[in-house]
Protein backbone atom coordinates (compact mmCIF):
# COMPACT_ATOMS: atom_id res chain seq x y z
CA UNK A 1 0.00 0.00 0.00
CA UNK A 2 1.62 3.82 -1.07
CA UNK A 3 2.03 5.66 1.76
CA UNK A 4 2.60 9.03 -0.04
CA UNK A 5 5.06 11.27 2.14
CA UNK A 6 5.32 15.32 1.91
CA UNK A 7 9.23 16.52 0.71
CA UNK A 8 10.49 19.57 -0.30
CA UNK A 9 11.16 20.25 -3.78
CA UNK A 10 14.77 20.07 -3.29
CA UNK A 11 14.57 16.56 -1.68
CA UNK A 12 12.06 15.68 -4.41
CA UNK A 13 14.52 16.62 -7.13
CA UNK A 14 17.09 14.24 -4.80
CA UNK A 15 15.06 11.21 -4.72
CA UNK A 16 14.55 11.53 -8.65
CA UNK A 17 18.03 12.08 -9.77
CA UNK A 18 18.83 9.18 -7.35
CA UNK A 19 16.79 7.13 -9.51
CA UNK A 20 18.41 6.65 -12.72
CA UNK A 21 21.76 8.03 -10.85
CA UNK A 22 22.45 4.89 -8.40
CA UNK A 23 22.69 2.82 -11.02
CA UNK A 24 24.52 4.52 -13.21
CA UNK A 25 27.46 5.23 -11.07
CA UNK A 26 27.63 2.32 -9.36
CA UNK A 27 27.51 0.70 -13.18
CA UNK A 28 30.63 3.04 -14.45
CA UNK A 29 32.32 2.26 -10.83
CA UNK A 30 32.34 -1.59 -11.81
CA UNK A 31 35.68 -1.40 -13.30
CA UNK A 32 37.58 -0.46 -9.95
CA UNK A 33 38.86 -3.64 -9.41
CA UNK A 34 39.25 -2.80 -6.21
CA UNK A 35 35.34 -2.64 -5.36
CA UNK A 36 34.71 -4.86 -8.03
CA UNK A 37 32.87 -7.35 -6.09
CA UNK A 38 31.52 -5.09 -3.17
CA UNK A 39 29.49 -3.28 -6.08
CA UNK A 40 28.47 -6.34 -8.07
CA UNK A 41 26.94 -7.72 -4.36
CA UNK A 42 25.37 -3.79 -4.62
CA UNK A 43 23.60 -4.12 -7.30
CA UNK A 44 20.69 -5.37 -6.72
CA UNK A 45 19.54 -2.53 -4.60
CA UNK A 46 20.56 0.03 -6.43
CA UNK A 47 16.92 -0.33 -7.60
CA UNK A 48 15.84 0.78 -4.28
CA UNK A 49 15.29 4.35 -5.04
CA UNK A 50 13.25 3.74 -7.79
CA UNK A 51 10.98 1.41 -5.56
CA UNK A 52 10.82 3.93 -3.01
CA UNK A 53 9.81 6.57 -5.13
CA UNK A 54 6.89 4.72 -6.78
CA UNK A 55 5.46 3.47 -3.06
CA UNK A 56 6.19 6.27 -1.33
CA UNK A 57 6.04 9.78 -3.15
CA UNK A 58 2.94 11.26 -4.20
CA UNK A 59 2.52 11.47 -7.99
CA UNK A 60 1.41 14.37 -9.68
CA UNK A 61 4.69 15.91 -9.72
CA UNK A 62 7.06 17.86 -12.39
CA UNK A 63 10.20 19.34 -10.94
CA UNK A 64 13.01 20.76 -13.08
CA UNK A 65 16.16 19.21 -12.33
CA UNK A 66 19.51 21.44 -12.69
CA UNK A 67 22.00 18.50 -13.39
CA UNK A 68 20.03 17.10 -16.35
CA UNK A 69 20.63 17.90 -19.80
CA UNK A 70 19.38 21.80 -20.45
CA UNK A 71 17.59 21.46 -17.16
CA UNK A 72 15.08 19.45 -17.82
CA UNK A 73 12.25 17.95 -15.93
CA UNK A 74 11.99 14.64 -14.00
CA UNK A 75 8.36 13.81 -12.39
CA UNK A 76 5.99 11.36 -11.35
CA UNK A 77 2.18 10.51 -12.83
CA UNK A 78 -0.31 7.97 -12.34
CA UNK A 79 1.19 5.93 -15.52
CA UNK A 80 4.97 6.45 -14.75
CA UNK A 81 4.01 5.45 -10.84
CA UNK A 82 2.83 1.58 -12.15
CA UNK A 83 5.43 1.73 -14.94
CA UNK A 84 7.75 2.57 -12.13
CA UNK A 85 6.79 0.31 -9.34
CA UNK A 86 7.15 -2.95 -12.31
CA UNK A 87 10.72 -1.42 -13.35
CA UNK A 88 12.00 -1.62 -9.85
CA UNK A 89 10.54 -5.02 -9.00
CA UNK A 90 11.77 -7.09 -11.90
CA UNK A 91 14.84 -4.70 -12.37
CA UNK A 92 16.12 -5.48 -8.24
CA UNK A 93 14.73 -9.15 -8.63
CA UNK A 94 16.28 -9.76 -11.62
CA UNK A 95 19.54 -8.34 -10.38
CA UNK A 96 19.55 -10.84 -7.58
CA UNK A 97 18.83 -13.80 -9.50
CA UNK A 98 21.72 -12.91 -11.84
CA UNK A 99 24.08 -12.04 -9.42
CA UNK A 100 23.97 -16.30 -8.57
CA UNK A 101 23.16 -17.12 -11.70
CA UNK A 102 26.30 -15.62 -13.04
CA UNK A 103 28.55 -16.71 -10.26
CA UNK A 104 30.71 -18.58 -12.56
CA UNK A 105 30.65 -16.57 -15.64
CA UNK A 106 33.99 -14.80 -16.12
CA UNK A 107 32.25 -11.83 -17.58
CA UNK A 108 30.11 -11.16 -15.46
CA UNK A 109 31.64 -7.52 -14.40
CA UNK A 110 30.60 -6.82 -18.20
CA UNK A 111 27.14 -8.01 -17.72
CA UNK A 112 26.14 -6.06 -15.21
CA UNK A 113 27.86 -2.93 -16.39
CA UNK A 114 25.51 -3.64 -18.98
CA UNK A 115 22.58 -4.18 -17.29
CA UNK A 116 23.25 -1.00 -14.86
CA UNK A 117 23.06 1.21 -17.32
CA UNK A 118 19.86 -0.40 -18.77
CA UNK A 119 18.58 -0.17 -15.58
CA UNK A 120 19.55 3.23 -14.76
CA UNK A 121 18.31 4.60 -18.50
CA UNK A 122 14.90 2.73 -18.18
CA UNK A 123 14.16 4.39 -14.83
CA UNK A 124 15.18 7.60 -16.56
CA UNK A 125 12.78 7.70 -19.26
CA UNK A 126 9.88 6.74 -16.73
CA UNK A 127 10.57 9.81 -15.25
CA UNK A 128 11.23 12.26 -17.73
CA UNK A 129 8.21 14.72 -18.41
CA UNK A 130 10.13 16.45 -21.47
CA UNK A 131 10.81 15.22 -24.91
CA UNK A 132 14.56 15.40 -24.92
CA UNK A 133 14.49 13.68 -21.78
CA UNK A 134 12.53 10.89 -23.20
CA UNK A 135 14.62 10.47 -26.11
CA UNK A 136 17.76 10.72 -24.65
CA UNK A 137 17.20 7.99 -22.41
CA UNK A 138 14.94 5.82 -24.47
CA UNK A 139 18.01 5.48 -27.19
CA UNK A 140 20.40 5.39 -24.14
CA UNK A 141 18.07 1.91 -22.53
CA UNK A 142 18.18 0.91 -26.40
CA UNK A 143 22.05 1.03 -27.15
CA UNK A 144 23.26 -0.80 -23.85
CA UNK A 145 21.13 -3.75 -24.28
CA UNK A 146 22.80 -4.73 -27.04
CA UNK A 147 25.52 -5.63 -24.65
CA UNK A 148 23.35 -8.01 -22.68
CA UNK A 149 21.96 -9.41 -25.92
CA UNK A 150 25.27 -10.09 -27.14
CA UNK A 151 27.34 -11.64 -23.78
CA UNK A 152 27.78 -15.33 -24.49
CA UNK A 153 29.45 -13.71 -27.94
CA UNK A 154 28.21 -17.18 -29.49
CA UNK A 155 27.49 -16.73 -33.25
CA UNK A 156 23.50 -16.92 -32.41
CA UNK A 157 23.83 -14.08 -30.07
CA UNK A 158 26.19 -11.92 -32.84
CA UNK A 159 23.10 -12.32 -35.48
CA UNK A 160 20.32 -11.70 -32.76
CA UNK A 161 22.74 -8.56 -31.49
CA UNK A 162 22.84 -7.56 -35.09
CA UNK A 163 18.90 -7.60 -35.95
CA UNK A 164 18.24 -5.82 -32.75
CA UNK A 165 20.86 -2.76 -33.53
CA UNK A 166 20.04 -2.31 -36.80
CA UNK A 167 16.38 -2.15 -35.76
CA UNK A 168 17.02 -0.14 -32.91
CA UNK A 169 19.38 2.55 -34.77
CA UNK A 170 16.39 2.82 -37.42
CA UNK A 171 13.76 3.20 -34.61
CA UNK A 172 16.06 5.91 -33.47
CA UNK A 173 16.08 7.46 -36.59
CA UNK A 174 12.28 7.66 -37.42
CA UNK A 175 11.86 9.00 -33.04
CA UNK A 176 13.93 11.86 -34.10
CA UNK A 177 12.52 12.80 -37.23
CA UNK A 178 9.00 12.28 -35.84
CA UNK A 179 10.25 14.55 -32.21
CA UNK A 180 12.01 17.31 -34.57
CA UNK A 181 8.71 17.88 -36.21
CA UNK A 182 6.82 17.88 -33.34
CA UNK A 183 9.10 20.49 -32.15
CA UNK A 184 8.85 22.67 -34.77
CA UNK A 185 5.41 23.44 -34.27
CA UNK A 186 5.02 23.63 -30.33
CA UNK A 187 5.81 26.24 -27.88
CA UNK A 188 7.58 23.70 -25.32
CA UNK A 189 8.90 19.88 -25.37
CA UNK A 190 6.71 19.23 -22.37
CA UNK A 191 5.14 16.09 -22.47
CA UNK A 192 2.04 17.50 -21.31
CA UNK A 193 2.16 20.05 -24.19
CA UNK A 194 2.83 17.07 -26.91
CA UNK A 195 -0.45 15.40 -25.27
CA UNK A 196 -2.81 18.35 -25.80
CA UNK A 197 -1.14 19.02 -29.41
CA UNK A 198 -3.28 18.63 -32.68
CA UNK A 199 -2.66 15.23 -34.24
CA UNK A 200 -0.10 15.66 -37.25
CA UNK A 201 -0.13 12.36 -39.37
CA UNK A 202 3.55 12.41 -40.45
CA UNK A 203 5.08 12.83 -37.19
CA UNK A 204 2.57 10.39 -35.90
CA UNK A 205 3.60 7.76 -38.68
CA UNK A 206 7.33 8.71 -37.50
CA UNK A 207 6.67 8.33 -33.87
CA UNK A 208 4.73 4.87 -34.40
CA UNK A 209 6.52 3.53 -36.48
CA UNK A 210 9.74 4.02 -33.96
CA UNK A 211 8.14 2.94 -30.64
CA UNK A 212 6.63 -0.53 -32.48
CA UNK A 213 9.88 -1.97 -32.94
CA UNK A 214 10.70 -1.53 -28.97
CA UNK A 215 7.11 -3.23 -28.03
CA UNK A 216 7.91 -6.00 -31.04
CA UNK A 217 4.84 -4.98 -33.18
CA UNK A 218 4.37 -6.95 -36.59
CA UNK A 219 6.03 -7.40 -38.88
CA UNK A 220 9.11 -5.73 -36.69
CA UNK A 221 8.80 -8.16 -34.01
CA UNK A 222 12.36 -10.48 -35.06
CA UNK A 223 14.19 -9.20 -33.00
CA UNK A 224 12.53 -10.93 -30.32
CA UNK A 225 12.42 -13.91 -30.41
CA UNK A 226 16.07 -14.28 -31.37
CA UNK A 227 17.42 -11.68 -28.17
CA UNK A 228 15.61 -14.01 -25.77
CA UNK A 229 17.15 -17.52 -26.48
CA UNK A 230 20.60 -16.14 -26.64
CA UNK A 231 20.73 -13.73 -23.98
CA UNK A 232 20.97 -15.16 -20.12
CA UNK A 233 18.12 -15.43 -18.37
CA UNK A 234 18.08 -12.44 -16.06
CA UNK A 235 18.20 -10.49 -19.56
CA UNK A 236 15.43 -12.11 -20.86
CA UNK A 237 13.69 -11.61 -17.82
CA UNK A 238 14.32 -7.27 -17.87
CA UNK A 239 13.98 -7.54 -21.78
CA UNK A 240 10.33 -9.20 -22.01
CA UNK A 241 9.00 -7.88 -18.36
CA UNK A 242 10.50 -3.87 -18.79
CA UNK A 243 12.15 -2.80 -21.46
CA UNK A 244 9.32 -3.57 -24.24
CA UNK A 245 7.19 -1.77 -22.30
CA UNK A 246 8.82 1.57 -22.68
CA UNK A 247 7.55 1.41 -26.77
CA UNK A 248 4.04 1.35 -25.02
CA UNK A 249 4.57 3.99 -22.43
CA UNK A 250 6.34 6.29 -25.63
CA UNK A 251 2.79 5.94 -27.52
CA UNK A 252 1.30 6.89 -24.09
CA UNK A 253 3.36 10.02 -23.52
CA UNK A 254 3.40 10.88 -27.08
CA UNK A 255 0.00 9.91 -29.08
CA UNK A 256 -1.85 13.85 -28.95
CA UNK A 257 -5.05 12.35 -27.58
CA UNK A 258 -7.98 14.68 -26.31
CA UNK A 259 -11.38 14.93 -25.84
CA UNK A 260 -12.37 16.90 -28.71
CA UNK A 261 -9.52 14.67 -30.78
CA UNK A 262 -10.73 11.84 -32.41
CA UNK A 263 -8.22 9.42 -34.36
CA UNK A 264 -10.21 6.94 -35.57
CA UNK A 265 -8.13 5.58 -38.57
CA UNK A 266 -5.22 5.71 -36.23
CA UNK A 267 -7.46 3.81 -33.55
CA UNK A 268 -8.46 0.87 -35.68
CA UNK A 269 -4.73 0.77 -37.25
CA UNK A 270 -3.54 0.29 -33.69
CA UNK A 271 -6.66 -2.42 -32.85
CA UNK A 272 -6.00 -4.31 -36.19
CA UNK A 273 -2.09 -4.66 -35.50
CA UNK A 274 -2.62 -5.63 -31.31
CA UNK A 275 -5.17 -8.48 -32.69
CA UNK A 276 -2.92 -9.80 -35.60
CA UNK A 277 -0.32 -9.80 -33.07
CA UNK A 278 -1.79 -11.57 -30.65
CA UNK A 279 -2.45 -14.24 -32.65
CA UNK A 280 0.32 -14.18 -34.92
CA UNK A 281 2.58 -14.50 -31.59
CA UNK A 282 0.31 -17.45 -30.49
CA UNK A 283 0.82 -19.37 -33.98
CA UNK A 284 4.27 -19.18 -34.16
CA UNK A 285 5.23 -20.09 -31.00
CA UNK A 286 3.51 -23.34 -30.99
CA UNK A 287 6.15 -24.31 -33.84
CA UNK A 288 8.95 -23.52 -31.13
CA UNK A 289 10.75 -25.94 -29.27
CA UNK A 290 12.82 -23.60 -27.10
CA UNK A 291 11.18 -22.66 -23.70
CA UNK A 292 12.43 -18.81 -24.20
CA UNK A 293 11.99 -18.72 -27.68
CA UNK A 294 7.87 -20.10 -26.84
CA UNK A 295 8.28 -17.18 -24.01
CA UNK A 296 9.15 -14.87 -26.91
CA UNK A 297 6.38 -15.08 -28.74
CA UNK A 298 3.91 -15.22 -25.97
CA UNK A 299 5.41 -11.75 -25.24
CA UNK A 300 4.80 -11.03 -28.93
CA UNK A 301 1.01 -12.06 -27.88
CA UNK A 302 0.48 -9.96 -24.98
CA UNK A 303 2.48 -7.02 -26.14
CA UNK A 304 -0.78 -7.22 -29.12
CA UNK A 305 -3.34 -6.85 -26.94
CA UNK A 306 -1.86 -3.89 -24.74
CA UNK A 307 -1.78 -2.28 -28.63
CA UNK A 308 -5.52 -3.14 -28.87
CA UNK A 309 -5.72 -1.36 -26.08
CA UNK A 310 -4.21 1.92 -26.96
CA UNK A 311 -6.30 1.91 -30.32
CA UNK A 312 -9.17 1.48 -28.34
CA UNK A 313 -8.02 4.64 -26.23
CA UNK A 314 -7.96 6.26 -29.78
CA UNK A 315 -11.34 5.03 -31.08
CA UNK A 316 -12.96 6.58 -27.72
CA UNK A 317 -10.74 9.27 -26.41
CA UNK A 318 -13.41 10.22 -23.51
CA UNK A 319 -12.21 6.83 -22.24
CA UNK A 320 -8.51 7.33 -22.59
CA UNK A 321 -7.90 8.11 -18.71
CA UNK A 322 -9.57 4.43 -18.09
CA UNK A 323 -7.56 3.11 -21.21
CA UNK A 324 -4.27 4.37 -19.59
CA UNK A 325 -5.18 2.77 -16.13
CA UNK A 326 -5.93 -0.82 -18.18
CA UNK A 327 -2.53 -0.60 -19.34
CA UNK A 328 -0.83 -0.05 -16.61
CA UNK A 329 -2.58 -2.68 -15.02
CA UNK A 330 -2.14 -5.18 -17.58
CA UNK A 331 1.96 -3.83 -17.71
CA UNK A 332 2.22 -4.97 -14.03
CA UNK A 333 0.45 -8.55 -14.24
CA UNK A 334 2.60 -9.26 -17.70
CA UNK A 335 5.57 -8.06 -16.65
CA UNK A 336 5.86 -9.67 -13.41
CA UNK A 337 4.29 -13.20 -14.61
CA UNK A 338 6.70 -12.81 -17.48
CA UNK A 339 9.90 -12.08 -15.73
CA UNK A 340 8.89 -14.94 -13.09
CA UNK A 341 8.51 -17.19 -16.19
CA UNK A 342 11.91 -16.78 -17.69
CA UNK A 343 13.41 -16.76 -14.61
CA UNK A 344 11.68 -20.81 -13.99
CA UNK A 345 13.25 -21.58 -16.91
CA UNK A 346 16.62 -20.10 -15.51
CA UNK A 347 15.95 -22.62 -12.27
CA UNK A 348 15.05 -25.44 -14.81
CA UNK A 349 18.80 -25.22 -16.32
CA UNK A 350 20.57 -24.89 -13.03
CA UNK A 351 19.04 -27.24 -10.48
CA UNK A 352 20.25 -30.39 -8.81
CA UNK A 353 17.84 -32.95 -11.36
CA UNK A 354 18.03 -33.90 -15.07
CA UNK A 355 14.46 -33.13 -15.47
CA UNK A 356 12.09 -30.82 -13.61
CA UNK A 357 10.41 -31.79 -10.66
CA UNK A 358 7.06 -31.59 -10.18
CA UNK A 359 6.82 -28.67 -7.66
CA UNK A 360 8.49 -26.79 -9.83
CA UNK A 361 6.49 -26.98 -13.07
CA UNK A 362 3.44 -26.16 -10.79
CA UNK A 363 4.83 -23.27 -9.18
CA UNK A 364 5.93 -22.51 -13.30
CA UNK A 365 2.12 -23.22 -13.94
CA UNK A 366 0.81 -20.23 -11.45
CA UNK A 367 2.40 -16.63 -14.01
CA UNK A 368 0.96 -18.95 -16.76
CA UNK A 369 -2.87 -18.64 -15.80
CA UNK A 370 -2.32 -15.51 -14.40
CA UNK A 371 -1.65 -14.70 -18.04
CA UNK A 372 -4.42 -16.60 -19.39
CA UNK A 373 -6.75 -14.71 -16.82
CA UNK A 374 -7.77 -17.66 -14.26
CA UNK A 375 -10.32 -16.73 -12.28
CA UNK A 376 -8.92 -14.65 -8.88
CA UNK A 377 -5.64 -14.17 -9.78
CA UNK A 378 -4.36 -11.03 -11.07
CA UNK A 379 -4.38 -11.59 -14.36
CA UNK A 380 -8.27 -11.73 -14.21
CA UNK A 381 -8.26 -8.65 -12.65
CA UNK A 382 -6.03 -6.96 -15.94
CA UNK A 383 -8.85 -8.73 -18.13
CA UNK A 384 -11.67 -7.17 -16.25
CA UNK A 385 -9.80 -3.39 -16.73
CA UNK A 386 -10.26 -4.86 -20.52
CA UNK A 387 -13.41 -6.21 -20.80
CA UNK A 388 -15.03 -2.27 -19.06
CA UNK A 389 -13.22 -0.63 -21.68
CA UNK A 390 -14.43 -2.48 -24.39
CA UNK A 391 -18.15 -2.04 -22.90
CA UNK A 392 -17.72 1.79 -23.92
CA UNK A 393 -16.57 1.50 -26.98
CA UNK A 394 -18.56 2.38 -30.55
CA UNK A 395 -20.64 -1.10 -31.43
CA UNK A 396 -18.80 -1.70 -34.47
CA UNK A 397 -15.88 -2.04 -32.58
CA UNK A 398 -16.66 -3.49 -29.24
CA UNK A 399 -19.24 -5.99 -30.19
CA UNK A 400 -16.47 -8.07 -31.99
CA UNK A 401 -14.03 -7.45 -29.71
CA UNK A 402 -15.52 -8.66 -26.92
CA UNK A 403 -16.33 -11.74 -28.69
CA UNK A 404 -12.42 -12.06 -29.52
CA UNK A 405 -11.08 -11.28 -25.87
CA UNK A 406 -11.61 -14.66 -24.58
CA UNK A 407 -10.36 -16.00 -27.53
CA UNK A 408 -7.00 -14.73 -26.68
CA UNK A 409 -7.21 -15.92 -23.58
CA UNK A 410 -7.63 -19.51 -24.91
CA UNK A 411 -4.70 -18.94 -27.33
CA UNK A 412 -2.75 -17.70 -24.47
CA UNK A 413 -3.07 -20.78 -22.20
CA UNK A 414 -2.07 -23.17 -25.47
CA UNK A 415 0.81 -21.28 -25.94
CA UNK A 416 2.09 -21.54 -22.36
CA UNK A 417 0.80 -25.28 -21.79
CA UNK A 418 3.02 -26.04 -24.84
CA UNK A 419 5.69 -24.18 -22.91
CA UNK A 420 5.07 -25.89 -19.97
CA UNK A 421 5.31 -29.45 -21.78
CA UNK A 422 8.56 -28.22 -23.56
CA UNK A 423 9.96 -27.40 -20.18
CA UNK A 424 8.75 -30.61 -18.91
CA UNK A 425 10.74 -32.44 -21.19
CA UNK A 426 14.10 -30.56 -20.71
CA UNK A 427 17.00 -32.93 -19.95
CA UNK A 428 19.67 -30.67 -18.02
CA UNK A 429 23.32 -31.95 -16.53
CA UNK A 430 22.53 -31.63 -12.48
CA UNK A 431 24.25 -29.07 -10.64
CA UNK A 432 25.27 -29.58 -6.95
CA UNK A 433 22.60 -27.65 -5.47
CA UNK A 434 20.20 -24.73 -6.48
CA UNK A 435 21.02 -21.72 -4.57
CA UNK A 436 19.06 -19.77 -2.71
CA UNK A 437 20.00 -16.59 -4.35
CA UNK A 438 17.74 -17.77 -7.14
CA UNK A 439 14.83 -19.13 -5.00
CA UNK A 440 14.55 -16.70 -3.25
CA UNK A 441 14.18 -13.61 -6.21
CA UNK A 442 12.14 -16.16 -8.32
CA UNK A 443 9.23 -17.16 -5.54
CA UNK A 444 8.89 -12.79 -4.13
CA UNK A 445 8.08 -12.29 -7.83
CA UNK A 446 5.26 -15.48 -7.83
CA UNK A 447 4.42 -13.54 -4.91
CA UNK A 448 3.98 -10.51 -6.50
CA UNK A 449 1.88 -11.87 -9.32
CA UNK A 450 -0.35 -12.90 -6.95
CA UNK A 451 -0.88 -10.35 -4.61
CA UNK A 452 0.41 -7.15 -5.89
CA UNK A 453 -2.26 -6.27 -8.02
CA UNK A 454 -4.81 -7.10 -4.78
CA UNK A 455 -3.05 -4.71 -2.61
CA UNK A 456 -1.74 -1.88 -4.64
CA UNK A 457 -4.75 0.57 -3.51
CA UNK A 458 -4.39 2.95 -6.94
CA UNK A 459 -6.84 0.90 -8.36
CA UNK A 460 -8.62 -0.86 -5.41
CA UNK A 461 -12.35 -0.74 -7.14
CA UNK A 462 -10.86 -3.27 -10.30
CA UNK A 463 -9.99 -6.34 -7.79
CA UNK A 464 -14.09 -5.79 -6.00
CA UNK A 465 -15.54 -6.60 -9.47
CA UNK A 466 -13.80 -10.57 -9.77
CA UNK A 467 -15.46 -12.22 -7.64
CA UNK A 468 -18.49 -11.59 -9.21
CA UNK A 469 -19.87 -14.96 -10.06
CA UNK A 470 -20.93 -14.48 -14.07
CA UNK A 471 -17.34 -12.80 -14.28
CA UNK A 472 -15.96 -15.75 -12.52
CA UNK A 473 -17.31 -17.96 -15.24
CA UNK A 474 -16.33 -16.14 -18.20
CA UNK A 475 -12.61 -15.88 -17.14
CA UNK A 476 -12.91 -19.50 -16.29
CA UNK A 477 -14.12 -21.24 -19.45
CA UNK A 478 -10.92 -20.10 -21.77
CA UNK A 479 -8.30 -21.69 -19.27
CA UNK A 480 -10.34 -25.24 -19.12
CA UNK A 481 -11.61 -25.22 -22.59
CA UNK A 482 -7.21 -24.84 -23.33
CA UNK A 483 -5.97 -27.45 -21.34
CA UNK A 484 -8.54 -29.30 -22.90
CA UNK A 485 -7.58 -28.82 -26.16
CA UNK A 486 -3.75 -29.31 -25.11
CA UNK A 487 -4.77 -32.68 -23.71
CA UNK A 488 -5.91 -33.69 -26.67
CA UNK A 489 -3.75 -32.43 -29.15
CA UNK A 490 -0.58 -34.24 -26.69
CA UNK A 491 -2.63 -37.33 -27.54
CA UNK A 492 -2.89 -36.79 -31.23
CA UNK A 493 0.40 -35.61 -31.62
CA UNK A 494 2.37 -38.61 -29.65
CA UNK A 495 4.90 -39.75 -31.82
CA UNK A 496 4.61 -37.49 -34.87
CA UNK A 497 6.38 -34.98 -36.29
CA UNK A 498 4.79 -31.45 -36.51
CA UNK A 499 5.68 -28.45 -37.85
CA UNK A 500 8.47 -26.67 -36.69
CA UNK A 501 9.27 -22.78 -38.20
CA UNK A 502 12.61 -21.06 -36.98
CA UNK A 503 12.80 -17.93 -34.31
CA UNK A 504 12.64 -15.05 -35.93
CA UNK A 505 9.80 -16.63 -38.24
CA UNK A 506 10.34 -13.64 -41.39
CA UNK A 507 13.57 -13.42 -41.10
CA UNK A 508 14.52 -16.91 -42.82
CA UNK A 509 13.52 -15.40 -45.91
CA UNK A 510 16.64 -13.14 -45.64
CA UNK A 511 19.32 -16.03 -43.90
CA UNK A 512 17.62 -18.96 -44.40
CA UNK A 513 16.10 -21.47 -41.85
CA UNK A 514 19.21 -22.51 -40.59
CA UNK A 515 21.50 -19.24 -40.55
CA UNK A 516 23.96 -21.11 -42.86
CA UNK A 517 22.21 -20.46 -46.26
CA UNK A 518 20.37 -17.84 -48.07
CA UNK A 519 16.90 -16.76 -48.02
CA UNK A 520 14.67 -17.05 -50.48
CA UNK A 521 15.22 -13.13 -50.74
CA UNK A 522 18.54 -13.45 -51.34
CA UNK A 523 18.66 -16.08 -53.75
CA UNK A 524 15.65 -14.06 -55.36
CA UNK A 525 17.66 -11.22 -56.12
CA UNK A 526 21.66 -12.42 -56.08
CA UNK A 527 20.96 -16.02 -58.15
CA UNK A 528 24.65 -16.05 -59.16
CA UNK A 529 25.96 -15.96 -56.11
CA UNK A 530 23.35 -18.06 -54.41
CA UNK A 531 24.14 -20.61 -57.43
CA UNK A 532 27.84 -20.49 -55.90
CA UNK A 533 27.05 -20.58 -52.38
CA UNK A 534 24.84 -23.82 -52.54
CA UNK A 535 27.71 -25.58 -54.69
CA UNK A 536 30.44 -24.77 -52.14
CA UNK A 537 30.98 -24.71 -48.46
CA UNK A 538 29.57 -22.79 -45.62
CA UNK A 539 33.66 -20.89 -46.33
CA UNK A 540 33.20 -19.67 -49.82
CA UNK A 541 29.47 -18.76 -48.89
CA UNK A 542 30.96 -16.77 -46.18
CA UNK A 543 33.53 -15.20 -48.93
CA UNK A 544 31.10 -14.21 -51.22
CA UNK A 545 29.40 -12.45 -48.67
CA UNK A 546 32.17 -10.57 -47.49
CA UNK A 547 32.89 -9.89 -51.36
CA UNK A 548 29.53 -8.79 -52.26
CA UNK A 549 29.14 -6.39 -48.58
CA UNK A 550 32.42 -4.77 -49.65
CA UNK A 551 31.75 -3.74 -53.00
CA UNK A 552 28.40 -2.08 -51.65
CA UNK A 553 30.56 -0.41 -49.14
CA UNK A 554 32.73 0.67 -51.87
CA UNK A 555 30.14 2.44 -53.56
CA UNK A 556 28.47 3.80 -50.85
CA UNK A 557 32.02 5.42 -49.71
CA UNK A 558 32.74 7.54 -52.69
CA UNK A 559 32.57 10.98 -52.03
CA UNK A 560 29.89 11.60 -54.84
CA UNK A 561 27.33 8.98 -52.95
CA UNK A 562 27.99 10.35 -49.58
CA UNK A 563 27.66 14.14 -50.23
CA UNK A 564 24.41 13.56 -52.32
CA UNK A 565 22.79 11.36 -49.84
CA UNK A 566 23.57 14.54 -46.96
CA UNK A 567 22.20 16.61 -49.51
CA UNK A 568 18.79 15.01 -49.99
CA UNK A 569 18.21 14.28 -45.82
CA UNK A 570 19.23 17.80 -45.62
CA UNK A 571 16.49 18.87 -47.74
CA UNK A 572 14.17 16.35 -47.00
CA UNK A 573 14.15 17.53 -43.72
CA UNK A 574 14.19 20.72 -44.64
CA UNK A 575 10.83 20.25 -46.66
CA UNK A 576 9.46 18.75 -43.44
CA UNK A 577 9.68 21.61 -41.21
CA UNK A 578 8.71 24.33 -43.79
CA UNK A 579 5.35 21.72 -44.92
CA UNK A 580 4.51 22.75 -40.93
Amino acid sequence: MTVPILFDDQLKILLLSMVPGLPLVVGLSLFIKPLQEFLLRVAPWTALPALAVALFLKPGITLKVPWFFMGGRMGLDPVGQNFLLLAALVWMLSAFFGRSYLRNDSRRCYFFFFYLLSMAFNFGLILAQEMLGFYLFFGLMSISAYGLIIHTKSDEALLAGKVYIVLVMAGEGLLIAGMLLLASRLPDWELSTIAASQPDNLSLTLLFLGFAIKVGALPVHIWLPLAHPVAPVPASAVLSGVMIKAGLLGWIRFLPVGQEVILSGWGALFVVLGILAAFYGVLIGLTQREAKSILAYSSISQMGLMTMLVGCGLLSPAFWPQVTNAISIYALNHGLAKAALFLGTGLVREGNWQKPPPWLLVLLLFPALALAGLPLTSGAIAKFTIKEILEGLPSQWGVPLKRILPLTALATMLLLGHFLRVISQSIVTPKPMLPAGMLIPWVTLLVGVGGLLWVWPVYPEYAEHITDGNLFWQNLYPVVLGFGILFSCWKWCAGKNMPRLPAGDILWLFYGPSKKEPGWIYKKFFSRDAAIMKSSGQGEMNQVLCNTGRKVEKKFMRWGVVGSCYILLFFTFLCLLFMQ
